[in-house]
């Protein structure tokens, strides 16, 4: 296992807040992240509104590049949405700059806490400096569906307070920092006045909880303890490991660590898939003949699914470009979203160029209400 670390930032100190035993699977034994779709997406994002900026790149080329760099899109999201929000955002920068303003994209920050005889790092999106105007800006883009608060996260003061300190202790008088949601609307941005108050309580948050983390044993997993507060575990890509822990000495999220792991959960999977499948094949049996099966928060049952349309995205988007409907404020084009466009077509045109599946009936949990 490893020991503490000497460089700290706002994602591994908001995971310790969160979860003192997510931050000791991640930290201190170092299994790897299991991807995400959202985490995805925002890679390339960032990557691309680099590119734009700093490298010259336009919106497109910038979003293939870096498309390819993180080995494709994952299903269900559009080259043309990413598309689309580099350019909103290369507007947004453009509407605001000046030749007295300078705009730097993916800034490293990294200051030295004395109080701790430790690091923080981290990176900027977006520099938005304007000596001229004696004001300055910080951006950080969130590629959510859903906006939100700035006061929900103390990432954009301990930012400011980095960038400051980096600066030597100067920000002009007008210093904020905003939260930029490019699937959304400018009106959902997030702002806030970076002010001496709230940059230095961020800074003794991030001293707080590096001493936390510092007085927990790194060889005793015991003392490293799992968030009380359920709602960080709904969307928490470790939720099932910290609940599951070991079984049989292996991981319960299926995650190895390394080669000798990931050959242990290999050997465990070709043991249990056949009892596995007979098992399922026989419950679902016994349920066709006696109903749903009762167990503790649910039941096993055969659910009907529904019969969902298709249609292709180029009739779609032109659809949209005909009717002004903005397709990037609906979320993902998925079959509830046509389903209201459909619902919604009185010449029936979208129906007509509609294609339904048939719906299958799959056996699965179902939660008690």
């Amino acid at each position: 296992m490893n020991s503490h670390r000497s460089v700290y930032s706002h994602s591994s100190l908001k995971l310790a807040e969160d979860c003192m035993r997510a931050y000791f699977h991640k930290y201190i034994e170092g299994r790897p992240e299991p991807g995400g779709v959202p985490a995805k997406i925002g890679k390339i994002f960032h990557e691309a509104m680099s590119l734009h900026i700093n490298d010259g790149y336009s919106p497109e080329d910038a979003v293939f590049f870096s498309i390819y760099k993180h080995n494709g899109l994952p299903d269900g999201e559009r080259d043309y949405f990413l598309i689309n929000m580099v350019k909103k955002m290369s507007r947004r920068l453009d509407e605001i700059s000046n030749e007295h303003a300078d705009i730097i994209s993916e800034m490293h920050l990294k200051i030295y806490l004395e109080e701790v005889d430790r690091e923080i790092q981290g990176f900027i999106d977006v520099v938005l400096d304007d000596p001229a105007a004696d004001q300055l800006a910080i951006w950080d883009f969130k590629t959510s569906w859903y906006p939100f608060a700035a006061t929900k996260t103390r990432q954009l003061p301990l930012y400011g307070m980095m960038y400051r300190e980096m600066r030597g202790g100067y920000v002009p008088t007008h210093y904020k920092a905003l939260l930029i949601f490019p699937r959304c609307s400018e009106e959902d941005d997030a702002e806030m006045e970076l002010t001496e108050e709230i940059m230095l309580e961020a800074r003794q948050w991030a001293v707080t909880t590096i001493r936390h983390i510092e007085s927990k044993d790194p060889m005793d997993i015991n003392d490293w303890e799992m968030t009380k507060n359920r709602s960080h575990c709904e969307f928490c890509s470790r939720a099932a490991l910290c609940a599951g822990g070991l079984l049989n000495n292996l991981p319960s999220d299926g995650v190895p660590k390394d080669m000798e792991e990931a050959r242990a959960i290999g050997d465990y999977l070709l043991a249990q898939e056949l009892a596995i499948k007979k098992m399922k094949d026989g419950i679902k049996a016994f349920e066709k003949k006696n109903g749903p099966i009762p167990i503790r928060g649910g039941h096993w049952t055969h659910v009907k699914g529904e019969s969902n349309p298709s249609i292709d995205s180029s009739i779609l988007m032109q659809f949209a470009a005909d009717h002004d409907i903005d397709l990037m404020s609906t979320a993902k084009i998925h079959p509830q979203t046509i389903k209201d466009l459909i619902d919604g077509d009185t010449t029936g045109f979208l129906r007509s160029q509609a294609k339904w599946s048939t719906p299958r009936s799959k056996f699965k949990f179902v939660e008690a209400e």
